[in-house]
């Protein structure tokens, strides 16, 4: 029962208890006390919004694949409080990092690569433009 409630909470986390145990076919209590537990062992770890972002005037959106020379935490650490970086990742292949990098347009996107990424010790960098989201849940 768990999966499924998470299945429609990764989908829309504004469902009510009653919305999800009709699905779920339990009563709002038991949906609400399965949800608690989930949140209570951290496999529920926060509820988020998806934002459009024309209308918040982000017009650059990328993954960015990075090498560092070794496993530097510290640069991780701090590309965690670059401003635009939404997901880090790490990934295999040849780029051990990658991340989600979002600006206004393309000329401030290239320009926090080349003087805030750059400067904490990624190289090889690799930047696929995202050219529009199909579908996107938080989440998942």
């Amino acid at each position: 029962m768990d999966s499924e409630i998470l299945k429609y909470l990764q989908r829309n986390s504004k469902l009510t208890y009653e919305e999800i145990g009709e699905i779920v076919d339990r009563s709002p209590s038991t949906v609400r006390d399965r949800i608690k537990k989930l949140e209570e062992n951290k496999t529920i770890t926060g509820y988020s919004v998806i934002v459009d972002h024309e209308k918040m005037s982000i017009n650059a959106d990328a993954y960015v694949a990075v090498s560092l020379p070794s496993e530097e935490i510290e640069s991780v650490e701090a590309l965690k409080k670059v401003e635009g970086v939404s997901e880090i990742l790490r990934v295999t292949g040849r780029r051990k990092i990658m991340f989600r990098l979002s600006a206004t347009d393309n000329k401030t996107l290239s320009e926090i690569i080349d003087k805030k990424i750059r400067p904490l010790g990624f190289y090889d960098i690799e930047i696929t433009m995202i050219l529009e989201p199909v579908i996107r849940y938080p989440g998942i």
